[in-house]
């Protein structure tokens, strides 16, 4: 994990990239864990630079400029790659079918297919979660060196968002490896009491980028359907990696 200036910088502004809006100094500095004069100062860089813009006293957000250099061109990129597969993904189960991306600690919903039963979870496009506790953040941070995995735990409060989720560092690691292991996650009422989600990362090469993911309630998760569905999302997430690879 970058502990240089340049690499304190590009974590503030994957924080702020994951925020909706402006953020609040106090929580981009509860967010990374830095000092508040090293926060400030990288900001104050950031914003010469035009990068990021004071909005208000003690918030700030991303300008048009960041955002057309990097989120927006690649992730309408991976959107219209994604797309057809996701469809199919969506076609195939029925279920609420998820695209996202790391976004600082967080996981950011780029695009959301809501299932066709009446029993199920709405999430949101652009809403977000905890990395730690969801499919897709597993899949996302699977292959994430020592060091960089070390980092992010650092940065991040871990919180049991229900009375399943792990938030035991090692245990995570153990799991997290796992998914390295495997070529998909799952989590089981851990994000979500009575909501299992599975999912596979998405690859440009070598890298990681994105990850997809089904959301099913747990009640219609079985031994006959379980595997089906671990197949559906890594053939999914493969067909992607193919698309944007090519």
């Amino acid at each position: 994990m970058l502990t240089s200036s340049l690499g304190k910088a590009f974590h503030v502004l994957e924080v702020l990239a994951s925020a909706d809006g402006e953020m609040p100094l106090a929580e981009i500095v509860s967010e990374l864990g830095y000092h508040k004069p090293t926060v400030h100062r990288l900001l104050q860089d950031l914003v010469e630079l035009g990068y990021v813009c004071r909005v208000d006293k003690g918030k700030y957000q991303l300008t048009g400029k960041l955002r057309r250099m990097t989120l927006g061109k690649l992730d309408d990129h991976l959107l219209e790659a994604a797309d057809p597969f996701l469809r199919q993904l969506h076609d195939l189960t029925g279920e609420t079918v998820n695209l996202g991306v790391l976004r600082g600690t967080s996981i950011r919903y780029l695009q959301v297919l809501e299932s066709r039963h009446p029993f199920r979870l709405v999430v949101e496009a652009n809403s977000k979660d905890p990395f730690y506790s969801t499919a897709l953040g597993r899949a996302l941070t699977s292959e994430l060196s020592e060091d960089d995995w070390n980092g992010l735990i650092a940065h991040v409060k871990l919180v049991a968002r229900t009375p399943q989720t792990v938030i035991d560092p090692q245990a995570l690691r153990e799991i997290h490896d796992r998914v390295g292991k495997e070529g998909y996650a799952m989590e089981q009422d851990q994000n979500d009491i009575g909501v299992t989600c599975i999912g596979a990362p998405i690859r440009d090469g070598s890298d990681i980028v994105a990850a997809v993911s089904v959301s099913i309630p747990t009640a219609r998760v079985d031994n006959i359907s379980k595997p089906q569905l671990i197949d559906a999302v890594k053939q999914t997430a493969e067909q992607i990696s193919a698309r944007i690879s090519s």
